[in-house]
This record gives C-alpha cells, structure tokens and sequence, in this order.
C-alpha cells in the first residue's frame, strides 16, 4: 500500500461548456459538454498519509502550495470535504491523515479551470493512497463530486465529453479521441492573473435566474451535435464559429442572472475584436472564454507562428491535447 502518491493533472478548456446544475448535491449539470485537456496548464499535487491525531476524524496536517495555489480556509475545507467523499464513495476508510503538497502552472481562480486540474488529481491520489483502483468511468464520476463538475473531464485522455446523464452514475466523462486525433492549440491569453471574485461553484447556483437560461439548455444539445460533426471533420471554420457562439451564450445568462456576473474586463472584449479583425485578415482562429476575464485563442498548430506575434504584448501560454490525470 502507497504512503506517498504524486499526480499530475491537466485543466481543460470546454469548447460546449458546463453551467448550470439541476443538482447541487451530486453536481449534475443541465447539458452534456466537450472539452480539450491541457498540455501546459496543470497541477501537481502530491498527498502523503501521516499518522492520525487521537480524537480527530481527519485533519490536513499540511497545505502547501506555491504562489497561485494559497493556503485558504476555502481550499482547506475542499479538500478535507472531499477526502470524507472519496472515502464514502470507494466504501474505505482511512485510518490515516494527509497532508498536501500542491504546485501549479498558471493563474489560479483566473477562469482557467484550476479546481478542475486540482480535484482531478486527488481523485486519483485518494484512490491510490486508500488501494482502491477504479476505472476511468468510476475515477470521473468521483472527480465530478468534489464539487468542481468540470474535474471530471480532466480524468480522460484527449478530447473529452461528459455525458449530462440522468443519475450520478450515468454522469460521466469518457475519451471521444486521443491527444493525437487533432493538431489544435489552445492559446490562453492572460489578460488577468487575478482571482474572480465570484467562484464558478457560486455563479451555477444561480444560473437558472437567467431569463436566457431555458433557451440556452434547450438550444446547447443541437450545437453539441453540430460541433462534435466538426470535430470529427476536423472543419476548423465551422467548429471555431460554434465555439464562439457557444461561449457567447454562457456568458450572455451569466451577465443576466441575479446577481449578474460581469467575468469580462475592457482588455477581454478589446482582444475578442482583434480575433475577428485576425479572421478577417485570412488567419483562422477563435476565441472561447471560460468563467473569467482570459481568453482562450483555437486555431491549428501550423497558424501558431502567425499567431504568436499578433498577441505579444501579452503573456501567454501555448497549450496542445494531452493526456488526462496520471500517477508521476
């Protein structure tokens, strides 16, 4: 049995994304949604058993992080929460403490899908450090219930879909193609490095107070289809425009809902009118944007060197498929 697990975990971008529940509890989401794994945007946490205090059920001996990831009250109780749900949910428990190592890779709580990275690693360190094997089904359905639904699309390989299902059991991410299957890139602009001030856990509970929020659940499965047909054509024009529209409509109910939520910042919407005047221009990028101010720039490995110059002045991070959650 394991006494010390490292895992390394990749955040993803949702191309149909994920917000709204129509469970809070098992974090079922309204819509099924489909997504890259991150090449250069992970986490590594690294979780150690410790022997148990007398009295205590189960105490975080040590959280440790580098500058992004802080020791927060928040993030402290996620984990301890969680490590009591893996426990439930693999029908073990511990007879030892943890205590958790983290790092990081880019800006965390910037609407780059750190919870997601984060959570998805220690899924599969719990499961490791309590001997339990589960497969990628199974290790999915565990990461949704952390709390970040979008960690379970992090646990598979490549291009991932998480099936909206209609139990907790049948919501699930599985692996629609390899890392290999298709040469984009995703290029996340870094217009802020500062945490949101509403998390995305926050901004879903309110989602449905959207007067936009039924037109959008009902129009998401038909954009689904027509995305995933794209992707299976490797049509790169009709994908980037659905993407945007995509990415348009969640953000149009989250500027709507009560409380609105403004993730949009001046240079968000300056450099989303710049990729246009770039499509226009002949070079075939898109923009999507998760819960926050940065941007997300798609387009295909051979555009990266045209790119690349029209988004210098800031910084940026080039990301390709990868690989899901792994043991290092």
């Amino acid at each position: 049995m394991k006494t010390l697990v490292k895992v390394k975990s990749p955040a993803n971008i949702a191309f149909i994304k994920y917000w709204g529940r129509r469970n809070h509890k098992l974090i079922l989401p309204c819509n099924s949604s489909f997504s890259m794994n991150l090449s250069d945007c992970s986490v590594t946490v690294q979780i150690k058993k410790i022997e148990k205090d007398k009295g205590s059920s189960l105490f975080i001996k040590e959280y440790e992080s580098d500058k992004y990831i802080k020791n927060t009250d928040s993030a402290y109780e996620k984990t301890i929460k969680f490590f009591q749900t893996a426990q439930d949910f693999l029908g073990k428990k511990a007879d030892f403490d943890i205590s958790v190592k983290s790092s990081i890779t880019f800006p965390r709580s910037a609407g780059i899908a750190s919870s997601a990275a984060y959570f998805s690693a220690l899924a599969l360190g719990f499961c490791k450090l309590l001997d339990v094997e589960l497969d990628k089904k199974q290790l999915s359905i565990l990461a949704r219930l952390s709390g970040s639904g979008s960690a379970c699309r992090s646990v598979p390989d490549g291009f991932v879909l998480w099936h909206k299902g209609n139990s907790s059991e049948s919501s699930y991410a599985e692996s629609l193609a390899d890392p290999k299957f298709w040469s984009l890139v995703d290029v996340v602009v870094i217009v802020s490095d500062k945490s949101k001030k509403v998390a995305s856990a926050e901004g879903h509970q309110a989602a449905d107070t959207s007067p936009l929020f039924d037109e959008r659940v009902y129009g998401v499965e038909k954009r689904l289809k027509l995305m995933l047909k794209a992707f299976e054509n490797k049509d790169l024009e009709k994908f980037g425009h659905l993407l945007e529209a995509e990415a348009l409509s969640m953000h149009s109910v989250m500027m709507t809902q009560r409380p609105n939520l403004y993730y949009w910042s001046l240079e968000t919407f300056k450099l989303m009118k710049s990729v246009v005047k770039l499509r226009e221009s002949g070079l075939p990028v898109f923009f999507t944007i998760d819960a926050g101010a940065n941007l997300h720039l798609i387009t295909e490995s051979r555009y990266l060197s045209k790119l690349k110059p029209a988004i210098g002045k800031y910084k940026f991070i080039v990301n390709r498929p990868a690989f899901g959650a792994k043991v290092l």
